[in-house]
Protein backbone atom coordinates (compact mmCIF):
# COMPACT_ATOMS: atom_id res chain seq x y z
CA UNK A 1 0.00 0.00 0.00
CA UNK A 2 1.42 3.05 -1.09
CA UNK A 3 2.16 5.47 2.23
CA UNK A 4 1.90 9.30 0.20
CA UNK A 5 -0.68 11.68 1.47
CA UNK A 6 -0.88 15.20 0.04
CA UNK A 7 2.80 16.67 -1.20
CA UNK A 8 4.74 14.73 1.43
CA UNK A 9 5.24 10.50 2.13
CA UNK A 10 4.92 9.58 5.24
CA UNK A 11 8.48 8.54 5.30
CA UNK A 12 9.74 12.15 4.12
CA UNK A 13 7.94 13.71 7.19
CA UNK A 14 9.52 11.08 9.62
CA UNK A 15 13.13 11.61 8.30
CA UNK A 16 12.48 15.53 8.12
CA UNK A 17 11.37 15.56 11.76
CA UNK A 18 14.44 13.42 13.17
CA UNK A 19 16.48 15.13 10.94
CA UNK A 20 15.40 18.67 12.91
CA UNK A 21 16.39 16.67 16.06
CA UNK A 22 19.33 14.90 15.24
CA UNK A 23 20.49 18.53 13.96
CA UNK A 24 19.21 20.66 17.05
CA UNK A 25 21.20 17.73 19.45
CA UNK A 26 24.20 18.16 17.56
CA UNK A 27 24.55 22.24 17.61
CA UNK A 28 23.61 22.05 21.19
CA UNK A 29 25.98 19.44 21.88
CA UNK A 30 23.23 17.60 23.92
CA UNK A 31 19.44 18.17 25.11
CA UNK A 32 16.02 17.73 26.70
CA UNK A 33 13.41 16.59 25.23
CA UNK A 34 11.31 19.40 26.40
CA UNK A 35 13.83 21.86 24.91
CA UNK A 36 14.06 20.03 21.77
CA UNK A 37 10.02 20.22 21.21
CA UNK A 38 10.16 24.41 22.52
CA UNK A 39 13.14 24.71 19.28
CA UNK A 40 11.39 22.69 16.82
CA UNK A 41 8.04 23.38 17.69
CA UNK A 42 6.80 19.77 18.17
CA UNK A 43 4.50 18.40 20.68
CA UNK A 44 6.43 16.92 23.03
CA UNK A 45 4.37 13.79 22.89
CA UNK A 46 5.61 13.95 19.50
CA UNK A 47 9.60 14.31 20.08
CA UNK A 48 9.32 11.30 22.81
CA UNK A 49 8.51 8.75 20.46
CA UNK A 50 11.00 9.97 17.88
CA UNK A 51 13.54 10.29 20.33
CA UNK A 52 12.58 7.13 22.13
CA UNK A 53 12.44 5.36 18.94
CA UNK A 54 16.28 6.65 18.09
CA UNK A 55 17.13 5.70 21.73
CA UNK A 56 16.12 1.83 20.36
CA UNK A 57 18.23 1.50 17.74
CA UNK A 58 20.82 3.30 19.45
CA UNK A 59 21.31 6.50 17.39
CA UNK A 60 20.84 8.28 20.47
CA UNK A 61 21.90 8.21 24.08
CA UNK A 62 19.34 9.17 27.70
CA UNK A 63 22.28 10.16 29.77
CA UNK A 64 19.99 9.40 32.60
CA UNK A 65 21.52 12.62 34.45
CA UNK A 66 18.77 15.25 35.24
CA UNK A 67 19.77 18.58 34.47
CA UNK A 68 20.42 20.60 37.68
CA UNK A 69 18.12 23.43 37.92
CA UNK A 70 19.72 27.26 37.98
CA UNK A 71 20.21 28.38 41.57
CA UNK A 72 17.06 31.54 41.09
CA UNK A 73 15.26 28.64 39.61
CA UNK A 74 11.67 27.84 41.44
CA UNK A 75 11.06 24.59 42.53
CA UNK A 76 9.04 22.70 40.38
CA UNK A 77 7.26 19.50 40.89
CA UNK A 78 7.70 15.96 38.79
CA UNK A 79 10.54 14.94 36.78
CA UNK A 80 13.80 17.26 35.95
CA UNK A 81 14.90 16.88 32.34
CA UNK A 82 17.25 14.37 31.25
CA UNK A 83 19.34 15.03 28.68
CA UNK A 84 19.96 13.29 25.05
CA UNK A 85 22.66 13.38 22.71
CA UNK A 86 23.68 11.57 19.51
CA UNK A 87 25.59 8.31 20.17
CA UNK A 88 29.29 8.63 18.32
CA UNK A 89 29.68 4.94 17.92
CA UNK A 90 26.18 4.56 16.30
CA UNK A 91 28.29 3.92 12.80
CA UNK A 92 31.57 5.25 12.11
CA UNK A 93 32.71 7.16 8.80
CA UNK A 94 35.50 6.90 5.97
CA UNK A 95 36.76 10.18 5.07
CA UNK A 96 39.86 11.09 2.58
CA UNK A 97 41.27 14.82 1.07
CA UNK A 98 43.03 14.34 -1.89
CA UNK A 99 45.76 17.35 -1.23
CA UNK A 100 48.40 19.30 -3.32
CA UNK A 101 51.36 16.94 -2.46
CA UNK A 102 49.51 13.83 -0.35
CA UNK A 103 46.81 11.45 0.28
CA UNK A 104 44.99 11.46 3.81
CA UNK A 105 42.38 8.79 4.54
CA UNK A 106 41.30 7.78 8.28
CA UNK A 107 38.35 6.39 10.06
CA UNK A 108 35.84 8.27 12.06
CA UNK A 109 32.96 8.26 14.54
CA UNK A 110 29.73 10.44 14.33
CA UNK A 111 31.58 13.10 16.83
CA UNK A 112 34.46 13.21 14.06
CA UNK A 113 36.96 11.62 16.44
CA UNK A 114 39.70 9.92 14.56
CA UNK A 115 40.05 6.27 14.93
CA UNK A 116 42.96 5.53 12.59
CA UNK A 117 44.61 7.26 9.56
CA UNK A 118 46.71 6.50 6.77
CA UNK A 119 48.51 8.96 4.33
CA UNK A 120 50.21 8.72 0.76
CA UNK A 121 52.76 11.33 -0.92
CA UNK A 122 51.72 12.19 -4.14
CA UNK A 123 54.22 13.08 -7.04
CA UNK A 124 54.03 15.17 -10.47
CA UNK A 125 53.69 10.89 -11.67
CA UNK A 126 50.95 9.71 -9.20
CA UNK A 127 48.31 8.89 -11.57
CA UNK A 128 44.19 8.59 -10.62
CA UNK A 129 44.55 4.95 -10.84
CA UNK A 130 47.17 4.74 -8.12
CA UNK A 131 45.29 7.30 -5.95
CA UNK A 132 41.93 5.24 -6.33
CA UNK A 133 43.67 1.75 -5.62
CA UNK A 134 45.31 3.06 -2.10
CA UNK A 135 42.10 4.99 -1.36
CA UNK A 136 39.99 1.60 -1.44
CA UNK A 137 43.40 -0.97 0.35
CA UNK A 138 43.62 2.03 3.03
CA UNK A 139 39.94 2.04 3.45
CA UNK A 140 39.73 -1.72 3.84
CA UNK A 141 42.55 -1.76 6.07
CA UNK A 142 40.98 0.59 8.44
CA UNK A 143 37.93 -0.80 8.84
CA UNK A 144 39.39 -4.39 9.47
CA UNK A 145 42.11 -2.91 12.04
CA UNK A 146 38.87 -1.29 13.51
CA UNK A 147 36.74 -4.99 13.98
CA UNK A 148 34.17 -3.01 11.71
CA UNK A 149 31.78 -4.84 9.21
CA UNK A 150 30.42 -3.37 6.47
CA UNK A 151 26.85 -2.65 8.59
CA UNK A 152 29.06 -0.77 11.01
CA UNK A 153 30.20 1.98 8.02
CA UNK A 154 27.79 4.62 6.95
CA UNK A 155 30.17 5.47 3.74
CA UNK A 156 32.93 7.24 3.08
CA UNK A 157 33.23 10.91 2.09
CA UNK A 158 36.15 12.63 0.11
CA UNK A 159 37.62 16.18 -0.10
CA UNK A 160 39.60 17.12 -3.57
CA UNK A 161 41.42 20.61 -3.15
CA UNK A 162 41.18 22.87 -6.66
CA UNK A 163 44.41 22.22 -8.40
CA UNK A 164 43.59 18.28 -8.05
CA UNK A 165 40.31 18.54 -9.89
CA UNK A 166 41.36 17.94 -13.66
CA UNK A 167 43.52 14.73 -12.21
CA UNK A 168 40.33 13.80 -10.51
CA UNK A 169 38.43 14.01 -13.33
CA UNK A 170 36.08 16.60 -11.98
CA UNK A 171 33.09 17.77 -14.60
CA UNK A 172 30.83 20.84 -14.10
CA UNK A 173 27.22 21.31 -14.50
CA UNK A 174 25.54 23.55 -16.46
CA UNK A 175 25.60 26.14 -13.11
CA UNK A 176 29.45 25.98 -13.31
CA UNK A 177 29.03 23.68 -10.27
CA UNK A 178 31.64 20.90 -10.03
CA UNK A 179 30.92 16.87 -9.31
CA UNK A 180 33.11 14.00 -9.11
CA UNK A 181 30.54 11.48 -10.25
CA UNK A 182 33.55 9.38 -11.97
CA UNK A 183 35.45 9.17 -8.97
CA UNK A 184 32.97 8.26 -6.61
CA UNK A 185 31.60 5.45 -9.36
CA UNK A 186 35.60 3.93 -9.11
CA UNK A 187 35.31 3.84 -5.27
CA UNK A 188 31.86 2.75 -4.71
CA UNK A 189 32.22 -0.33 -7.52
CA UNK A 190 35.38 -1.82 -5.11
CA UNK A 191 33.90 -0.58 -1.80
CA UNK A 192 30.55 -1.27 -1.96
CA UNK A 193 29.41 1.76 0.15
CA UNK A 194 28.44 5.25 -0.86
CA UNK A 195 30.64 7.67 -1.83
CA UNK A 196 30.64 11.36 -1.87
CA UNK A 197 32.78 14.01 -2.78
CA UNK A 198 33.32 17.60 -3.41
CA UNK A 199 35.73 20.47 -2.86
CA UNK A 200 37.88 20.00 0.08
CA UNK A 201 38.12 23.60 0.96
CA UNK A 202 34.41 23.61 1.64
CA UNK A 203 34.51 20.69 3.66
CA UNK A 204 37.33 22.12 5.75
CA UNK A 205 35.12 24.67 6.77
CA UNK A 206 32.18 22.04 7.54
CA UNK A 207 34.08 19.75 9.74
CA UNK A 208 35.74 23.26 11.13
CA UNK A 209 32.50 24.33 12.83
CA UNK A 210 32.16 23.05 16.29
CA UNK A 211 29.12 22.54 17.90
CA UNK A 212 28.38 22.92 21.96
CA UNK A 213 28.73 25.43 24.04
CA UNK A 214 31.97 27.17 23.19
CA UNK A 215 30.75 27.08 19.22
CA UNK A 216 30.80 29.99 16.78
CA UNK A 217 27.75 30.16 14.12
CA UNK A 218 29.83 32.66 11.97
CA UNK A 219 33.19 31.95 11.30
CA UNK A 220 35.41 31.91 7.98
CA UNK A 221 37.90 29.69 6.80
CA UNK A 222 40.89 30.86 4.80
CA UNK A 223 43.33 28.13 3.31
CA UNK A 224 46.58 28.82 2.49
CA UNK A 225 48.23 26.21 0.42
CA UNK A 226 49.67 26.87 -2.95
CA UNK A 227 46.51 29.07 -3.92
CA UNK A 228 44.40 30.53 -0.77
CA UNK A 229 40.53 29.95 -0.82
CA UNK A 230 37.98 30.56 1.19
CA UNK A 231 34.72 29.60 2.45
CA UNK A 232 32.43 31.06 5.17
CA UNK A 233 29.93 29.50 7.90
CA UNK A 234 26.72 31.34 8.94
CA UNK A 235 24.48 29.60 11.21
CA UNK A 236 26.47 27.01 11.59
CA UNK A 237 25.98 26.44 7.47
CA UNK A 238 28.18 26.57 4.67
CA UNK A 239 27.26 29.72 3.01
CA UNK A 240 26.68 28.70 -0.59
CA UNK A 241 26.56 24.95 0.21
CA UNK A 242 29.72 22.63 -0.74
CA UNK A 243 29.60 24.09 -4.35
CA UNK A 244 30.61 27.74 -3.36
CA UNK A 245 33.37 29.17 -5.50
CA UNK A 246 36.32 29.26 -3.13
CA UNK A 247 38.97 30.56 -5.36
CA UNK A 248 37.82 34.52 -5.81
CA UNK A 249 40.03 35.55 -2.27
CA UNK A 250 42.82 34.66 -4.92
CA UNK A 251 41.70 37.63 -7.24
CA UNK A 252 41.27 40.70 -3.96
CA UNK A 253 43.69 43.34 -4.24
CA UNK A 254 45.83 43.43 -1.86
CA UNK A 255 48.02 46.26 -2.90
CA UNK A 256 47.44 48.41 -5.21
CA UNK A 257 50.43 48.43 -8.30
CA UNK A 258 51.81 45.82 -6.61
CA UNK A 259 53.07 42.46 -8.00
CA UNK A 260 52.13 41.21 -10.90
CA UNK A 261 50.82 37.42 -11.79
CA UNK A 262 49.62 35.90 -14.76
CA UNK A 263 46.22 35.62 -15.18
CA UNK A 264 45.32 38.10 -11.43
CA UNK A 265 45.38 41.49 -10.90
CA UNK A 266 48.57 43.71 -10.10
CA UNK A 267 48.31 43.38 -5.92
CA UNK A 268 46.19 40.44 -5.86
CA UNK A 269 46.27 38.40 -2.44
CA UNK A 270 47.87 35.24 -5.34
CA UNK A 271 50.57 37.38 -6.59
CA UNK A 272 51.52 38.79 -3.22
CA UNK A 273 51.38 36.41 -1.45
CA UNK A 274 51.40 32.69 -3.02
CA UNK A 275 53.95 30.50 -1.46
CA UNK A 276 55.47 29.66 -4.50
CA UNK A 277 55.89 33.56 -5.89
CA UNK A 278 57.00 34.19 -1.56
CA UNK A 279 59.52 31.35 -2.11
CA UNK A 280 60.88 32.79 -5.68
CA UNK A 281 61.23 36.06 -3.37
CA UNK A 282 63.27 34.49 -1.26
CA UNK A 283 65.80 33.46 -3.66
CA UNK A 284 66.06 36.75 -5.45
CA UNK A 285 66.72 38.08 -1.92
CA UNK A 286 69.54 35.43 -1.33
CA UNK A 287 70.71 33.83 -4.28
CA UNK A 288 69.48 29.97 -2.86
CA UNK A 289 66.46 28.19 -3.07
CA UNK A 290 63.98 27.48 0.08
CA UNK A 291 61.15 25.33 0.77
CA UNK A 292 59.14 26.51 3.54
CA UNK A 293 60.89 24.42 6.51
CA UNK A 294 63.96 25.85 5.58
CA UNK A 295 62.32 29.20 5.19
CA UNK A 296 60.85 29.20 8.73
CA UNK A 297 63.93 27.62 10.35
CA UNK A 298 66.23 30.45 8.90
CA UNK A 299 62.81 32.68 10.28
CA UNK A 300 64.18 31.08 13.89
CA UNK A 301 66.98 31.36 13.74
CA UNK A 302 66.78 35.45 12.58
CA UNK A 303 68.17 35.30 8.99
CA UNK A 304 67.45 38.82 8.58
CA UNK A 305 66.30 39.18 5.32
CA UNK A 306 64.26 35.74 5.42
CA UNK A 307 62.85 37.69 8.63
CA UNK A 308 62.21 41.09 6.49
CA UNK A 309 60.29 39.15 3.77
CA UNK A 310 58.37 36.26 5.99
CA UNK A 311 57.29 39.86 8.46
CA UNK A 312 55.56 41.39 5.20
CA UNK A 313 54.24 38.69 4.40
CA UNK A 314 52.40 37.81 7.88
CA UNK A 315 51.23 41.56 7.57
CA UNK A 316 49.74 41.51 4.37
CA UNK A 317 47.99 38.24 5.73
CA UNK A 318 46.73 40.02 8.99
CA UNK A 319 45.39 42.49 6.90
CA UNK A 320 43.71 40.22 4.74
CA UNK A 321 42.27 38.27 7.22
CA UNK A 322 41.14 41.53 8.88
CA UNK A 323 39.67 42.93 5.66
CA UNK A 324 37.22 39.21 5.00
CA UNK A 325 35.95 39.77 8.58
CA UNK A 326 34.55 42.74 7.70
CA UNK A 327 33.23 42.20 4.67
CA UNK A 328 31.61 38.55 5.52
CA UNK A 329 31.00 39.79 9.17
CA UNK A 330 32.25 37.58 10.82
CA UNK A 331 33.98 37.55 14.41
CA UNK A 332 36.06 34.34 13.65
CA UNK A 333 38.72 32.93 11.09
CA UNK A 334 40.36 29.29 11.32
CA UNK A 335 43.33 29.33 9.41
CA UNK A 336 43.96 26.28 7.32
CA UNK A 337 47.15 24.68 5.41
CA UNK A 338 49.40 27.56 6.96
CA UNK A 339 52.62 26.26 7.90
CA UNK A 340 53.82 29.32 10.25
CA UNK A 341 55.75 28.35 13.53
CA UNK A 342 54.83 29.92 16.64
CA UNK A 343 57.26 33.07 16.26
CA UNK A 344 55.36 34.12 13.13
CA UNK A 345 52.21 33.18 14.78
CA UNK A 346 53.22 35.71 17.55
CA UNK A 347 53.90 38.11 15.16
CA UNK A 348 51.12 37.80 12.92
CA UNK A 349 49.04 38.46 16.61
CA UNK A 350 50.76 41.14 17.66
CA UNK A 351 50.21 43.03 13.83
CA UNK A 352 46.49 41.76 13.94
CA UNK A 353 46.08 44.02 17.33
CA UNK A 354 47.04 47.32 15.79
CA UNK A 355 44.40 46.88 12.83
CA UNK A 356 41.37 46.38 14.93
CA UNK A 357 40.17 49.10 17.68
CA UNK A 358 38.63 45.99 19.32
CA UNK A 359 40.96 43.43 18.86
CA UNK A 360 39.05 40.88 21.71
CA UNK A 361 36.14 40.78 18.63
CA UNK A 362 38.39 39.06 16.16
CA UNK A 363 39.32 35.72 16.73
CA UNK A 364 42.33 33.67 15.10
CA UNK A 365 42.69 30.08 15.26
CA UNK A 366 44.64 27.23 13.38
CA UNK A 367 42.77 24.48 12.65
CA UNK A 368 42.66 21.69 14.75
CA UNK A 369 42.40 19.50 11.54
CA UNK A 370 45.23 20.14 10.25
CA UNK A 371 47.76 17.72 9.03
CA UNK A 372 46.94 13.50 9.97
CA UNK A 373 43.75 14.72 11.00
CA UNK A 374 42.87 16.13 7.31
CA UNK A 375 40.71 13.13 6.49
CA UNK A 376 37.62 14.22 8.73
CA UNK A 377 36.89 17.17 5.97
CA UNK A 378 35.54 13.68 3.99
CA UNK A 379 34.34 12.52 7.02
CA UNK A 380 32.31 15.68 7.67
CA UNK A 381 30.76 15.31 4.47
CA UNK A 382 29.90 11.42 4.58
CA UNK A 383 28.04 12.23 8.02
CA UNK A 384 26.33 15.24 6.72
CA UNK A 385 25.04 13.03 3.71
CA UNK A 386 24.84 9.58 4.74
CA UNK A 387 23.74 10.33 8.71
CA UNK A 388 21.87 13.69 9.09
CA UNK A 389 19.91 14.59 5.57
CA UNK A 390 18.63 11.07 6.02
CA UNK A 391 17.32 11.84 9.84
CA UNK A 392 19.35 8.75 10.70
CA UNK A 393 17.94 6.33 8.35
CA UNK A 394 19.67 4.64 5.67
CA UNK A 395 17.94 4.83 2.22
CA UNK A 396 16.42 1.53 2.20
CA UNK A 397 14.86 1.81 6.00
CA UNK A 398 11.18 1.61 6.20
CA UNK A 399 8.78 3.08 8.38
CA UNK A 400 8.70 1.40 12.04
Amino acid sequence: MAMETKGISKLDLKRRNRKQILLAIRRAGMLARVDIAAKLSLTRAAVTIITNQMIAQNILEDLNSPLPAAADEPKKKGRRKTMIRINPTYRYILGAVIEEDHVCIGLSNLALEPVAQECLPLTDSTDLDEIVSFIVTASKRLVKKASLNAKQVLGLGVGIVPSRWEQMRAEKDEDEQVHFSKLCYLLEMELSLPVCAANAISLYAMANIGYGADACAEQLLLYGGANFHFATVADYALVGGIFANTALVDRIILCPGGEKAKGFPEGSVHAEMATPIVLKRMKKETGKEWTVDEANQAYTDGNEKIVAIMNEQLRKLATLIYNLCIGHRTSKVVLQKFRINDAQRAYLAQYFETLSPDPSELKIVYSPIDGDREFLAGCSLAAEKQFFELGGLQPSEKMM
